[in-house]
């Protein structure tokens, strides 16, 4: 069958298909296509100001596009919304590629730019200056044009023509200070670009002389110095490589130079008019040219006080852990009142030591200061040389040495009885050569008695060997009792400071006596005798007391005293007359007898007795259980047994076996113990015993379903929760051990690896012996480990969260986000963070879902912008017609590189037009003329100095 509409058909879609394709080009030329031009010497043409790069387009782009670059050089010199870059601003030659990009199509073309270089001005006609102490001289700064808004290129090339200049150039920095003063010539030149040519400059700088004051030093005199050679004393000898154009003055004021060409003065006579001190002067040279600096000198003309007179002291005993030197006559118009510290030496046999101390001087010529006794050795002459009192005192101390001794004589005198004589000891006693004493001397001695009478005695002829001694106190001089005090001083001996002194003690005799008591029978006594033997004591009268006393009410039955002449002696007591009950015989002598000096007595016997003594019967509960675990880890024994009794109790294994068992005696289950008492009183057991049968109780121990459960220790687990994982028929009590050990409470929390143990609890309250050990993990994470808690990042790399991950520290666990310190979700890596904000850093195991919720606080500022990588510039001009181009002075990016920035407008005047900062960044003009304008701009930021300049308005 034929098909007529066939050709409609293929006509229709072939014009479909060509109207598609037609609509496609259009889309596709509304860009215009990349293109590449080549400007050279664009400081020569004023219209590269101006550079209009939709021109350059090839193709058919159409208008409402934007402009953008990707070099940081670019970025201030393009508008991008109409696509104009102002080439003199671009500093650098080379290929500068500009993008347009028009979203009605959705495509971009390029256009590039090879862009000849620029190398600055010539400056050849002696203008360039610099200092000749300047390490770091900025060729850059001499061959610009900033009044024409031209610049030259940065990326050229610095070398030297002077071979001198070579080893001091690095880039385009020149050490002027190592070069020295003289001409050098450099040349700045930028390379070849497509068919622009290099291009080259030349700079002639002049390194001018630096003033040299010179290399100072101090002349130091001491106040006693023969200084009538430095009565005309040139200044100038304390200098070392000075300019000699230069000027002397001084400070404080001496009136020793005349004018500023005087450099002679009178040491003699400043010492003589100020006796000591520190006199400055100064030496100043001005430069021979504006570009360098004044330069001074300062020396010290330095008269140190002088220390003159003697020292005294005594010798010593050992014993005080410093000694006392005193400072006499010294003078004081050589040095003032005041502390210093004192450096001596000691020296004696046994070496040099030396030490310090702090010297006080008064204003009466008078000074002392101590001395620390650890390093003088004993029994040697010492001698004492002041050698120093520092730096701002004369090393010429004019004060004597001094000698002296620290002794350690000692004295020993033996305790003794009334009665008896006094042995004492004499050690390290020497001659008056300070030799270890030998031969015979006279001992003078005094004696305090504890009355406080005091009597002095000399013993003759005492002989000495190697300054040992032993002489006798005789009794005779010995008439009290109590401590004597002994000062003693042996003649033609070692002159001392101090005395040789002890105490002894003397005891006196007591009395003594001795007694007895007897008790017929203790469970119904009928008689009891009393005996008193005491042959020491001489005839005379002596009190015996003796009494009675009823246990129970502790009131006395029967008292009496007995008047005893000496010797031996028996007494009854009659205590037929006594009620039922227990008793307490004693009898007491009223001497005193504790001294040392004689054997020690009893001074009271007492002894219990019963008339009708035998206790009752004891009563207890015949069939008795006992909970084992209130006695673990041991068994209850016979003293768990309760009994009630008068009494000791006293238990046996059969109702008539006569051996008592012991109450530590372990109870046996279901066995059967015989109980009787005895009254300790008297000692009397009761006649009849009663049965008790023993029953011994132990719940079954609980069961486990988890003996090592896992907890978070986030969530706080305590006791409370271990109950999930047990199993028993009674209720449970937990422990910290496994026998004994505390209760626990279900609140305690739980700690990680530690033990605890479950004990069931019967309805009797009764504790299971055994216990069931459960061993939690309470699993807890280290908080987030950090090397910061402040951040300093770059806001124009628009950091996020993400950033924050990426210099974490070493975490065992991953690391979660938050904006606050606790709750809230964690943040998204793509979040951007915001300036000065703090976050919080929290660990998270997701293997265990835990947490600590302890986080670390991190503090994020956003302005560590190196400007260097950022392109960072100051315009040098701006047009206000609101034109929408260049309309404000705006520094781009300064806000986030310098947040704490200033800026101050100013006119040639010197009037303030505008202030500006972070929250006021822009300068509209405020209807200026047109004309140059300076600016000031404080960077307020560590390692970058406040900048000045000049910006050009034009409407």
């Amino acid at each position: 069958m034929t098909n007529h509409n066939l050709p409609k058909t293929i006509f229709s879609w072939a014009l479909g298909l060509f109207l598609l394709s037609f609509s496609q080009n259009i889309r596709a030329q509304c860009a215009g296509t990349d293109t590449t031009v080549t400007v050279c010497e664009k400081d020569a043409d004023i219209t590269t100001q101006n550079y209009t790069l939709f021109d350059k387009l090839n193709g058919t782009p159409t208008p409402g596009g934007t402009w953008s670059t990707n070099d940081p050089a670019n970025f201030f010199a393009l508008d991008r919304a109409n696509g104009i870059v102002n080439l003199w601003e671009v500093k650098n030659s080379g290929v500068h590629q500009f993008t347009y990009t028009n979203d009605a199509c959705g495509e971009s073309a390029i256009v590039t730019i090879n862009l000849g270089g620029y190398p600055g001005e010539d400056n050849i006609d002696g203008s360039a200056d610099a200092c000749g102490d300047d390490p770091a001289v900025n060729l850059h700064s001499y061959i610009g044009d900033e009044t024409e808004g031209k610049f030259q290129d940065f990326n050229g090339i610095w070398a030297a023509v002077t071979p001198e200049a070579i080893p001091h150039l690095n880039e385009n920095f020149f050490d002027a200070d190592a070069a020295g003063p003289g001409i050098y010539e450099f040349t700045h030149t930028v390379p070849i670009v497509d068919t622009c040519p290099s291009r080259q400059v030349r700079l002639l700088l002049e390194v001018q002389r630096p003033a040299n004051s010179g290399i100072g030093s101090n002349l130091v005199v001491c106040t006693t110095d023969d200084l009538s050679g430095l009565t005309n004393y040139d200044l100038d000898a304390l200098l070392l490589g000075e300019d000699s154009n230069g000027t002397w003055s001084e400070v404080p004021l001496t009136n020793e130079l005349d004018d500023l060409t005087d450099h002679i003065i009178n040491v003699e006579a400043i010492r003589d008019a100020n006796s000591s001190g520190t006199f400055t002067f100064r030496y100043t040279v001005f430069p021979s040219h504006a570009v360098c600096t004044v330069n001074t000198t300062a020396v010290d003309i330095v008269i140190l006080p002088v220390l003159q007179g003697t020292m005294a002291t005594v010798n010593y005993c050992e014993g005080p852990s410093e000694y006392t030197i005193e400072i006499t006559d010294y003078d004081t118009t050589l040095i003032a009142s005041g502390t210093y510290t004192a450096t001596y030496s000691l020296v004696s046999a046994s070496g040099t030591e030396t030490d310090s101390a702090s010297l006080t001087l008064n204003n009466d010529g008078t000074g002392v200061f101590q001395i620390d006794a650890n390093p003088i050795n004993l029994n040697e002459p010492t001698t004492l040389t002041i050698t120093s009192l520092g730096t701002n005192v004369c090393s010429d101390i004019q004060v004597p040495p001094i000698s002296f001794s620290v002794t350690n004589p000692t004295t020993n005198a033996m305790d003794g009885c009334e009665g008896e004589g006094s042995s004492v000891d004499l050690t390290n006693i020497f001659d008056s050569s300070q030799n270890n004493a030998n031969g015979n001397y006279d001992i003078t001695y005094s004696l305090t008695a504890p009355s406080g009478a005091s009597t002095n005695f000399t013993l003759n002829d005492i002989s000495f060997s190697s300054g040992n001694a032993t002489f006798s106190i005789p009794a005779a001089q010995i008439t009290e009792t109590g401590e004597y005090e002994i000062s003693l001083d042996v003649a033609s001996g070692f002159p001392l400071d101090c005395q040789i002194t002890d105490t002894f003690m003397v005891t006196p005799t007591p009395p003594s006596i001795d007694l007895g008591l007897l008790v017929d029978n203790s469970c119904d006594a009928t008689r009891i005798d009393v005996t008193v033997d005491a042959p020491a004591l001489s005839d005379g009268s002596y009190t015996i007391t003796y009494d009675v006393t009823q246990v129970s009410t502790g009131q006395v039955a029967i008292t009496n005293t007995i008047n005893f002449a000496g010797g031996t002696a028996s007494y009854e007591l009659d205590v037929t007359s006594l009620e039922q009950g227990n008793y307490n015989a004693s009898v007491r002598s009223t001497q005193d007898d504790t001294t040392p000096c004689r054997l020690v007595f009893d001074f009271e016997l007492n002894e219990n007795f019963a008339i009708e003594g035998i206790p009752a019967i004891p009563t207890a509960q015949a069939q008795q259980s006992l909970c084992l675990s209130a006695f673990t880890p041991d068994l209850p024994t016979l003293e768990d047994i309760e009994v009630s009794a008068t009494g000791d109790i006293l238990f046996y294994a059969t109702e008539t076996d006569m051996d008592i068992l012991p109450l530590d005696t372990e109870l046996t289950n279901g066995e059967d113990y015989f109980i009787s008492n005895i009254d300790p009183m008297n000692n009397c057991e009761g006649s009849d015993r009663i049965q008790v049968t023993v029953t011994l109780i132990d719940p079954t121990v609980p069961t486990a379903s988890d003996s090592n459960p896992l907890f978070c220790a986030s969530d706080n687990p305590t006791v409370g929760n271990l109950d999930a994982v047990i199993s028993s028929a009674s209720s449970v009590v937990w422990f910290d051990a496994a026998s004994g050990g505390n209760a626990l409470e279900n609140s305690v929390a739980l700690v990680d690896g530690q033990s605890y143990y479950a004990a069931t609890e019967g309805d009797d309250q009764c504790l299971s012996t055994g216990r069931l050990e459960i061993v939690p993990t309470v699993f807890g994470l280290e908080p987030a480990s950090l090397e910061f808690t402040n951040l300093a990042l770059c806001g124009l790399d628009n950091p996020t969260v993400a950033d924050l991950r990426s210099i974490e520290s070493n975490n065992q666990f991953e690391v979660l986000w938050y904006a606050s310190p606790e709750n809230e979700n964690p943040l998204a890596n793509g979040m951007l963070l915001i300036e000065n904000m703090t976050y919080y850093a929290e660990s998270f195991d997701p293997d265990t879902g835990c947490i600590n919720p302890d986080r670390i606080a991190v503090t994020v500022e956003l302005s560590n912008c190196d400007p260097e990588d950022y392109g960072f510039f100051i315009p040098d001009g701006f047009s206000p017609n609101n034109d929408g181009r260049n309309d404000t002075f705006f520094i781009p990016d300064i806000e986030v590189i310098f947040p704490d920035f200033t800026l101050e407008i100013l006119n040639r005047y010197g009037s303030t037009l505008f202030k500006g900062d972070r929250n006021n960044p822009s300068w509209d003009g405020d209807k200026a003329p047109n004309g140059v304008y300076f600016y000031v701009i404080d960077y307020n930021k560590q390692g970058h100095d406040a900048k000045q300049g000049r910006l050009y308005l034009n409407r």
